[in-house]
């Protein structure tokens, strides 16, 4: 089951989010202002309710770069993953999908 959907193009010469989707447990914030104005960098930053992945959630999300972009997508702080219950297990799925780009994977445990 897809809680998210994010596509970034060139709109007026800079890269934009086109598409923003995303449902419970899932959010996205894309501020207008983030980073130096003179780098075409689009911030994106995800978010779980709760603070945190709880028993049970399963969050899926796709994200489509398009050529001549750059996004940065991260999180405002580390993300907790808390105990299961009743044997629910907890998922978090991204998959990218990036042309003519170079992609830097940063990931922290």
């Amino acid at each position: 089951m897809e809680t998210g959907r994010l596509t970034v193009e060139r709109v007026s010469g800079k890269s934009s989010v086109t598409r923003c989707f995303a449902k419970y447990p899932l959010k996205f914030i894309v501020p207008t202002k983030a980073g130096r104005s003179e780098i075409d960098a689009v911030w994106i930053y995800t978010l779980t309710y709760g603070g945190g992945i709880v028993s049970g959630d399963c969050i899926s999300f796709d994200i489509t770069v398009e050529d001549d972009c750059t996004a940065v997508l991260t999180t405002q702080a580390s993300t907790k993953v808390y105990k299961s219950v009743a044997l629910k297990c907890s998922e978090q799925i991204m998959e990218e999908s990036c042309r003519n780009v170079r992609l830097n994977h940063h990931l922290e445990s």
